[in-house]
C-alpha cells in the first residue's frame, strides 16, 4: 500500500468515527431529557404508591372502627367517654392537665 491509500483509509475511518460521535451526541440530546423525565415520573409513582398504602391502612382502621361501633356496645361507650367526654348519670369526670413547665425549673442549678 502506498501512502495515499493509507491516508484515504485513515480519512474514511476518521469520517466514520466522527459520524458515530455526532449520532451519539444527537441521541444523547434527544433521550437524556426523556430519561430524566422517566426518572422523575418513577419517583412520583413511588410517592403515590406510599400514599395509597397509607390511605388503605387508614381505611381499614376506619372500617374496623365503624364495624365495632355497629356491633360492640362496650366500644361505643368507651368511644363516647373518650372522644365526646360523656359520662353516666351521677358520674363525675376528673381531668388532670400536665403541670406547666416554667423557665426557671428547666435551667440547671448552680
Amino acid at each position: 500500500m502506498n501512502g495515499q491509500a493509507v491516508w484515504a483509509r485513515i480519512q474514511s475511518f476518521g469520517a466514520f468515527v466522527f459520524t458515530i460521535i455526532v449520532l451519539a451526541g444527537v441521541a444523547l440530546l434527544l433521550f437524556l431529557p426523556l430519561f430524566f423525565r422517566s426518572s422523575s415520573m418513577q419517583s412520583e409513582v413511588w410517592k403515590l404508591d406510599q400514599e395509597i398504602a397509607k390511605q388503605e391502612k387508614l381505611e381499614k382502621q376506619q372500617r374496623t372502627e365503624v364495624e365495632a361501633l355497629k356491633t360492640d356496645a362496650a366500644f361505643v361507650e368507651r368511644t363516647a367517654r373518650n372522644k365526646l367526654n360523656l359520662a353516666r348519670p351521677n358520674e363525675t369526670i376528673f381531668r388532670f392537665e400536665p403541670a406547666p413547665v416554667s423557665v426557671a425549673s428547666t435551667q440547671p442549678c448552680r
